[in-house]
């Protein structure tokens, strides 16, 4: 095989890997659609013009708003003129584009700490003892204050100057298991002057103490479990963690701030994004993966899902104030128009995902007559 044949079979490798991530997530957004709506009709399938505009946002993504074209940005095709959410949590399409951008932030931050040698990376794990039948709307706002108030108080300050630590970036994960309910969690990433390790022992203590303020009825988090504090530069249990990762990326960047792309430690714990798959609704049933997907839009409305120290952009070279959700997205809907999309032929590709997906590949590759001729063909079959 010669080195020209090995790069197009790479490349075609490539493409057809994209082509089939993007069936999932049109099919997966459909999905999230036909429940949001449906929850709202009260199962009738028919909604009011009110009812409409009280949508959750994740619920209109996609729905076109102009005339809607496929255009080419970055060798990258995409369907324009159309509603985006900018939703970092619950949508199939926006949360990967959101949480990239913050990734590829986070790596440039971490490689540039790392320049010098006396720098250390440590990740801190956090989470709250909870029951199988917490609802999530319950316990998400307790891990995110929890970590508000003790990283606002003096102890963490005196605790932050005596181990050095000059940054942080905050992520919370959330994932869902048959035998423990909603387990939402934070990842912190401390940034440190100095490799000594920080000290585990008074972090369980401002933790504990913390969370028994907030909830004073609420059981202690595990001695064990509660706080776990790992280096990021060499830990063993780490790089196997990452190695879960569907991107198969061990760095991390990608650790912290794409939580949409990782599995639960535990064999039995899901992404809730992957409410949305058929193996998992077999699995639960329908009944019970729609309440769980429509109870984690409702609960992650608004929340943030990563947050960064003062300062630490600036220090780190990373130029400009952190974009917004809505920024990332818009900055990633301008290209070059190629296929101007009749109101029929999009609606075609957005109930399709297979030759929605299929299309945009085409495009991409280069083969645009073959893009134009698939949809047609189509749409005139649709109509017939």
């Amino acid at each position: 095989m010669t080195a020209q044949t090995k790069e197009q079979q790479d490349a075609r490798h490539k493409s057809d890997d994209l082509r089939r991530w993007r069936e999932e997530q049109y099919a997966r957004r459909a999905r999230s659609q036909a429940w949001l709506m449906d929850r709202e009709s009260g199962g009738s399938g028919r909604l009011q013009s009110r009812q409409l505009r009280d949508l959750p946002r994740p619920a209109r993504c996609g729905w076109p708003l102009t005339a809607t074209s496929i255009r080419l940005r970055d060798g990258k095709a995409y369907i324009a003129g159309t509603e985006h959410c900018a939703n970092p949590w619950a949508c199939p399409i926006c949360t990967p584009i959101i949480r990239t951008r913050r990734a590829r932030d986070l790596r440039m931050a971490i490689e540039r700490w790392k320049e010098t040698a006396e720098h250390g990376l440590w990740f801190l794990t956090l989470t709250i003892a909870h029951r199988k039948s917490d609802p999530l709307d319950v316990t998400l706002p307790i891990v995110s204050n929890a970590w508000s108030c003790m990283r606002g108080s003096q102890a963490w300050r005196r605790y932050a100057q005596s181990n050095s630590i000059e940054h942080y970036v905050r992520a919370i994960e959330i994932t869902w298991s048959p035998q423990h309910g909603w387990h939402p969690h934070l990842h912190v990433l401390l940034f440190t002057r100095g490799t000594r390790e920080p000290d585990r022992k008074s972090i369980i203590n401002m933790w504990t103490t913390t969370l028994q303020t907030i909830d004073s009825n609420r059981k202690a988090p595990s001695k064990r479990h509660g706080v776990l504090l790992e280096s990021a530069d060499s830990s063993v249990a780490l790089a196997d963690y990452l190695s879960k990762t569907p991107d198969k990326r061990r760095d991390i960047a990608s650790e912290v701030a794409r939580g949409d792309r990782k599995q639960a430690r535990r064999n039995d714990g899901i992404n809730p994004l992957q409410l949305l798959d058929d193996g998992v609704i077999q699995q639960l049933g329908p009944d019970q993966a729609k309440r769980l997907w429509t109870e984690y839009v409702d609960a992650t409305y608004r929340k943030r899902t990563i947050t960064w120290s003062r300062n630490l952009r600036r220090d780190m070279g990373i130029g400009g104030e952190e974009p917004t959700d809505e920024q990332i997205i818009q900055r990633s809907v301008h290209g070059i128009p190629v296929i101007d999309l009749t109101t029929e032929a999009y609606r075609m590709l957005r109930t399709t995902p297979a030759i929605h997906s299929y299309v945009l590949q085409r495009v991409e590759d280069g083969e645009v007559p073959i893009a134009i001729q698939i949809i047609d063909e189509c749409t005139a079959s649709s109509r017939n």
